[in-house]
């Protein structure tokens, strides 16, 4: 340990944002957003906390308004990708979707904490196409032998894209 009881190899405090310095995030730009549940625990097995989650998605992109191009609740984490209208903020979209679907999930039982502190988020480039990863958003379940394909998970979807043409 060093003098300041942080372990060495760490190279950031607990509390350090997740968020890129000086960057905008009412900024019009589409956003891979992804969160995971506390500790990674797969509470998100539940099909009535999974459809919660998204129906707390929509009516929060709705509000805010942005446009939902991709979302897939895994047991674990969930992936978001989407784009702000309207000079809205990001930032506090999550936040809302987060504090929302845990109160939700203390109604349905659970207990304790249900996600991990922040999220983790990727600004797509422009030279990134916004299908290419809304396919690769919806192919999770796939990739993690969840669904024989992405029409058939039945947690993931698209406001925008309809997911048989992806």
């Amino acid at each position: 340990m060093s003098e300041n009881n942080v372990h060495p190899r760490k190279t950031f405090g607990k509390r350090r944002s997740l968020r890129l310095p000086g960057h905008d995030y009412r900024e019009s730009r589409p956003y891979h957003i992804t969160w995971g549940t506390y500790e990674r625990r797969n509470l998100l097995m539940s099909s009535e906390l999974a459809i919660s989650v998204i129906e707390i998605l929509k009516q929060e992109i709705g509000r805010t308004p942005a446009d939902l191009y991709a979302y897939c609740i895994m047991p674990d984490h969930v992936h978001v990708l989407l784009a702000p209208r309207d000079n809205q903020d990001v930032i506090r979209t999550i936040q809302a979707v987060k504090s929302r679907t845990t109160h939700t999930y203390w109604e349905l039982g659970g207990t304790g904490k249900l996600w991990q502190r922040g999220f983790y988020d990727h600004i797509l480039r422009q030279h990134e196409d916004i299908q290419q990863v809304a396919r690769y958003i919806l192919a999770n379940p796939v990739r993690a032998g969840l669904a024989e394909d992405i029409v058939s998970y039945p947690y993931s979807g698209s406001l925008v894209f309809d997911k048989e043409d992806l």
